[in-house]
């Protein structure tokens, strides 16, 4: 599968191994992503998803929590830049 993150103004788009959350792949990547606890409680990794699915997605907020979130479509985008924590 493949995932484009959005971060700091530049665009990465990365393959993924199936399984791995997208906070995962970002740092896999070198990436440089926003985190803190990895264990979904701080929020520090929000991002919106802007296309594709997650296990995290919900019905009214396409934001997740990276960490947590692990791709269920092929293509994601995420974007870090538009995330209530930016």
């Amino acid at each position: 599968m493949k995932i484009k993150y959005i971060l700091n103004g530049r665009e990465y788009e990365v393959e993924a191994e199936s399984g791995r959350t997208l906070l995962d792949v970002a740092l896999i990547a070198r990436l440089n992503p926003p985190y803190s606890c990895m264990e979904g409680n701080c929020g520090t990794c929000e991002a919106l998803i802007e296309q594709g699915t997650t296990s995290e997605n919900k019905e009214v907020s396409r934001v997740v929590r990276t960490c947590q979130a692990i791709p269920s479509s092929e293509f994601v985008i995420v974007n870090y830049d538009k995330s209530p924590t930016q």
